[in-house]
């Protein structure tokens, strides 16, 4: 290689060093930039960010109970329901299943079950008072409650804990019209 050949190059090299240095590309952030259009399952392992509104829900579960007393199984809460609606007959004490049961025991640490229950109860005096099974720590809103009158609804929002336990947090809603 020549002389000149050599200053040329080394030119070009250092205006390519000035370039890289003044106009860095980072490929991670043009790569953290794409906006991807499709989902390849039913499983999201980061976050997601949804640039227009969502429909959240599932399966619904409607009941009829004439028992003073009941432990709620699978059969009305698993993790695809979504929405329960429960017919007492006369007032009545619903406890939740152990955290030892399903759905609990598949919910990892800080992972959550979400459910509206309504009580189709047509009677306002009628209620549905929610006790907590074993393992289960029930939680309410302060100066809340954890009583759903005849035609009202509640939130429930089961949050499994670092131990086996689970919390249940319950919100109640009052009729307002």
């Amino acid at each position: 290689m020549n002389k000149n050949t050599s200053i040329v190059v080394l030119f070009v090299l250092v205006i390519i060093a000035i370039g890289g240095y003044v106009f860095p590309i980072n490929a991670v952030d043009r790569e953290a930039r794409k906006v991807l259009g499709g989902s390849a399952g039913p499983e999201h392992t980061e976050h997601q960010v949804f640039l227009s509104n969502f429909t959240k829900g599932g399966q619904s579960v409607a009941t009829t109970s004439t028992a003073s007393s009941y432990t709620l199984t699978s059969a009305e809460l698993r993790k695809n329901v979504g929405y329960i609606s429960w017919n007492a007959g006369l007032d009545v004490t619903l406890t939740t299943m152990a955290s030892t049961s399903a759905p609990f025991v598949g919910l990892k640490t800080g992972e959550s079950i979400e459910v509206l229950f309504y009580s189709a109860t047509t009677t306002g005096a009628t209620t549905i008072t929610f006790t907590a099974g074993t393992g289960v720590d029930l939680q309410e809103d302060e100066g809340g409650t954890v009583i759903v009158n005849g035609l009202e609804l509640s939130k429930l929002t089961f949050v499994k804990k670092s131990d086996s336990d689970i919390l249940l947090l319950v919100e109640p809603y009052q009729v307002g019209d």
